[in-house]
């Protein structure tokens, strides 16, 4: 379906400006902000504490009542009910405004929020669900750009977060920073799983989907996944194997690496990532080396010149045949250390 024309929904002030109580306000249910973490919520209240609420709350009247739902200003609101709390007589600031629907309510303060602090990201796909859900139909990256403000890779990010099970996505709504998984776990795990069926079919017929994310959030509270952006060394490596016939090897190691909670994601996969760029690097500098010295035509400089150059090349030619020599004889490689890891680039 088509969304609305995409404009900015407004909400008209009536002009009020009130003095209310923390008390004589409600948190809304559509605000998309759910993640209050305790370290700038501390900072605000300090500030509220020394200088009061400098930024008046955005507010409409509830039906039949003199209580008022907030539009914007939910962490104001907040510092304010625990100053309270602490004996502080507080009062807010708020101009009041028409009561909107929830569409109407959440257009509102995805469009105040696009100018500010970013929210995180599983809240943000949370109250996108609701508008997708509001505008019936499956409306466009695009559509959705123009009526909340969000840039099409966000809507993008959010919705492969939707595709997961509600109890995964409460993981990140966990209120406690140090237990919340972060909501880009799920966005940089998301083609690891599109594609361990057909690297490892017993394992996702075994554990399924879920089964293998369950082994992986152990992996990462284990802090053997030390930045969910290693999971794209997984998918790397499923890419080198495709492209060097090495799928089984790099099935086994996925099927051992999810297994083995104590399997670090570097330790299992860097040994086919930094090979492969290894290999990438030097047949570049060969195909350098060559065109180089194509370019420099010293074929064609005088033979009293040339002996300085002979002599280089008689060190290239010795190089290369050690080199080709280990190659054809070589062990398989070692154990990356730390620092090889690291350098591999993210």
């Amino acid at each position: 379906m088509n969304a609305p024309n995409a404009q900015p929904v407004s909400i008209v002030p009536k002009g009020a400006l009130l003095h209310l109580k923390p008390e004589q306000i409600r948190p809304s249910p559509s605000n998309p902000r759910r993640l209050f973490d305790p370290g700038p919520l501390k900072a605000l209240k300090d500030s509220i504490r020394t200088h009061g609420v400098l930024v008046p709350l955005t507010v409409y009247r509830l039906p039949g009542q003199e209580r008022y739902a907030i539009v914007d200003g939910e962490r104001r609101h907040r510092c304010c009910v625990e100053l309270e709390k602490e004996g502080l007589e507080v009062t807010i600031p708020a101009n009041v405004v028409e009561s909107p629907d929830r569409m109407a309510s959440l257009i509102y303060m995805f469009n105040i929020h696009s100018f500010r602090e970013q929210w995180e990201l599983m809240p943000t796909a949370l109250s996108l669900q609701k508008v997708i859900e509001d505008l019936g139909g499956n409306p466009t990256n695009e559509e959705l750009h123009e009526l909340t403000g969000l840039s099409t890779p966000q809507i993008e990010r959010c919705r492969t977060i939707l595709r997961f099970p509600k109890r995964f996505q409460d993981m990140s709504l966990e209120e406690d920073p140090k237990k919340r998984i972060p909501s880009n776990f799920w966005i940089e795990l998301y083609p690891v799983l599109n594609q361990c069926g057909d690297f490892a079919p017993d394992l996702a017929a075994q554990l399924g989907r879920d089964g293998i994310t369950d082994r992986l959030i152990e992996k990462y509270r284990a802090n053997k996944i030390k930045s969910v952006i290693h999971f794209r060394r997984i998918v790397e490596a499923f890419d080198i194997a495709r492209e060097t016939d090495r799928k089984e090897e790099v099935g086994d190691r996925f099927r051992e690496y999810v297994l083995t909670t104590e399997f670090e994601t570097r330790a299992a996969f860097d040994h086919f990532i930094l090979n492969q760029r290894k290999v990438q690097r030097a047949v570049g500098a060969c195909d350098r080396f060559i065109v180089d010295l194509q370019r420099s035509r010293v074929d064609l400089t005088i033979e009293s010149d040339r002996a300085e150059l002979v002599s280089k090349l008689t060190e290239v030619i010795a190089f290369a045949q050690e080199l080709m020599e280990k190659l054809r004889s070589s062990d398989p490689p070692e154990e990356l250390s730390e620092e090889e890891s690291e350098n591999i680039g993210y």
